[in-house]
């Protein structure tokens, strides 16, 4: 068996940025440090950090009793204003983590709000990014969807959550203004480079590979996009968390490839690749 390695792996520059300086608090100081929600979308980085001794807590309604004494972290995908200003009335210190994509995007947004144009953004309304976004502008001046709407404005702002795939941004943009008759229209490419560089990646590694392994979090919006990415190619793809769920696979072939989110941590990699040198004698290409 011979196995390429996407050439983009491991964590990107907001997850790397956002990880290590949560480790560096964690090691540096001895006040008690929480973390709103989950640092990134990755089960087995997020247990790294609770074994670090993060702690965890979800709900803003619900905050920590000991808040006053300790220091809170805001997730790399961000927060609303109104989260925001809670944390801050209630943390002796807060640490704002939220990857620069992300940030400049927010502000993007808000600079053509008050510009007068209407915000339109390709994403999911549920994803925390999305919320954050929505709960960080005029939120009688933005819609969050994927679907294609007749709008009442003519002054409108195309823009797309940092992690979808272009192909799809393109298709959305295009067919919004074919439904649409807008007398001024921008539309800006907010999707994250580090993202769409593993698109193109993804492409050629399904077009190379037997079969396909796609590492990273189940609930990750760019890694569920590399896998759909692969699959179109290649249906031979298998979208996985951990190594533990490989142990009734067969994976026997000639040409295997490997590609990983980007919340996804090289030490999990690098357990694939023992793990596939062990068990089919693979050869890692270069």
């Amino acid at each position: 068996m011979k196995v390429k390695v996407a050439e983009k792996v491991g964590f990107c520059y907001g997850v790397n940025r956002a990880y290590n300086k949560t480790n560096e608090m964690l090691k540096k100081d001895n006040k008690k440090t929480y973390l709103f929600g989950e640092l990134v979308h990755n089960k087995i980085v997020v247990q790294n950090l609770k074994n670090s001794g993060i702690n965890i807590f979800k709900d803003i309604n619900k905050l920590p009793t000991d808040s006053k004494t300790s220091k809170v972290i805001i997730r790399a995908h961000g927060i609303t204003l109104e989260e925001r200003r809670i944390l801050e009335d209630n943390f002796d210190e807060v640490i704002d983590l939220t990857c620069p994509i992300v940030s400049n995007m927010t502000s993007f947004v808000i600079k053509k709000q008050k510009e007068g144009y209407f915000i339109v953004v390709y994403g999911s309304k549920q994803h925390p990014e999305m919320r954050a976004l929505k709960g960080s502008v005029d939120q009688s001046k933005i819609k969050i969807t994927k679907d294609i709407h007749k709008e009442n404005y003519k002054k409108v702002c195309i823009v797309s959550q940092t992690t979808v795939d272009i192909k799809s941004f393109k298709n959305f943009y295009t067919e919004y203004l074919k439904t649409n008759d807008f007398s001024d229209i921008i539309i800006k490419n907010t999707i994250c480079i580090e993202t769409s560089k593993r698109e193109i990646e993804a492409k050629k590694i399904a077009n190379w590979a037997d079969k396909v392994i796609v590492l990273g979090g189940k609930n990750s919006s760019n890694t569920k996009k590399l896998v759909n990415i692969s699959k179109t190619i290649n249906e031979k793809t298998l979208h996985i968390e951990e190594i533990e769920e490989l142990k009734n696979k067969d994976l026997s072939c000639e040409k295997l490839g490997i590609l990983t989110g980007t919340s996804t941590a090289i030490w999990t990699l690098k357990e694939l690749t023992e793990y596939l040198k062990n068990k089919y004698s693979a050869e890692i290409l270069d």
